[in-house]
């Protein structure tokens, strides 16, 4: 005699607006990410462990996670975690992770794009609340994919068109921010001194596409010399002060082939310590004789005996802002619909490192 199994029974929006008292259309838009209107927390967390406990199926059969928080984790993926700025990063997102009681993992690439994809594929295959990248990430179709299983956000630059959730910052604006500072100071040719400069990497361009803009326009009779290297990610996985050596031995070059250059421009502040080491050992001084600058705001740059001048790129408050985001959409506060991008406005911090340029 043949048997049949019996017919899963099928969970309705009526089931799940029970377990979790509430109305059944406040269950709907929840589940649905209806937009427009919002609940408190308690009442979300309520409807979405309700569905994850009777194994609701949305449209088009998808599962609903629910918001189990002591069991939830996101991925936090990072070129490398030697750079103070990207230690901030991840350590201000532990930070607001942990209020919200979710563990995370922290996956570091050293900008090889199939480590990128890799992170990817892991926060999928493993069933992960969500994913933050801490820095522009590719490839794009791939990333945009993800989103729509699991919420990804990106700390990246504002001129990037990825249609996920973003929190931006204006490289370009930066860049110029500190070409203007050095003209006010009387620098007319200055050196931008950078790790790689390619599409990978294009919080970097940005930057220097800000100081040529504005030395193009205002002060034309100058120049800015463009020193950078490059190097492949097993490079900089084996060394752990590459970018501290290229600020160090591009800035010996320059000192030694350029002398109309009065002013260094760091890609960022780790570049701009080697950059500052290597006008030292070369007998000049900073800022008598050079002029230093950086990006970033990572804090040794406030220490004494560094005093760089740099563009605060508000580190600790991008990361918070980014698992913000990413809770909303976990959380069903917000909808998958919609593409949230918020932009940091970056300012100069001028310290002891910039001065009048030597005549």
């Amino acid at each position: 005699m043949k048997t049949t199994k019996p017919r899963p029974i099928k969970v309705t929006l009526a089931d799940i607006s029970k377990a979790a008292e509430v109305s059944p259309a406040a269950a709907s838009m929840i589940l649905n990410g209806r937009e427009g209107v919002s609940f408190a927390e308690e009442t979300v967390r309520r409807v979405l462990e309700a569905a994850e406990r009777l194994n609701y199926r949305g449209p088009g059969g998808k599962r609903v996670r629910g918001a189990n928080y002591e069991r939830q984790t996101i991925l936090i993926v990072t070129p490398n975690m030697l750079n103070p700025y990207y230690a901030t990063v991840i350590q201000a997102i532990q930070q607001a992770a942990h209020a919200k009681n979710f563990d995370t993992l922290v996956y570091a690439t050293y900008r090889d794009m199939e480590k990128e994809i890799n992170g990817l594929h892991l926060a999928e295959k493993a069933e992960l609340a969500g994913v933050i990248f801490t820095m522009m990430a590719f490839p794009t179709e791939v990333i945009e994919r993800i989103n729509r299983k699991i919420p990804v956000v990106v700390i990246g630059d504002n001129n990037s068109s990825l249609t996920v959730d973003t929190v931006d910052l204006n490289n370009f604006n930066a860049g110029a921010l500190v070409a203007r500072h050095l003209i006010s100071l009387g620098h007319r040719h200055v050196a931008f001194v950078a790790t790689p400069l390619n599409q990978s990497n294009s919080a970097r361009v940005r930057r220097l596409e800000g100081i040529q803009a504005v030395f193009r326009d205002e002060c034309p009779e100058g120049s800015v010399l463009v020193k950078s290297r490059a190097y492949l990610p097993f490079e900089e996985l084996d060394n752990m002060s590459i970018e501290h050596a290229v600020g160090y031995e591009l800035t010996r070059e320059c000192l030694r082939d350029n002398k109309k250059v009065t002013a260094f421009m760091a890609v960022n502040d780790m570049v701009a310590y080697g950059v500052l080491d290597a006008i030292h050992t070369s007998g000049f001084t900073v800022p008598g004789d050079y002029s230093v600058s950086g990006f970033d705001n990572i804090f040794p740059s406030r220490f004494a005996k560094v005093d760089l001048t740099t563009v605060e790129h508000f580190i600790s408050d991008k990361g918070r802002n980014a698992f913000d985001i990413l809770y909303a959409r976990i959380s069903g506060a917000a909808s998958d619909r919609n593409i949230t991008r918020v932009e940091f406005k970056s300012h100069l911090i001028e310290r002891g490192s910039t001065g009048a340029a030597r005549q």
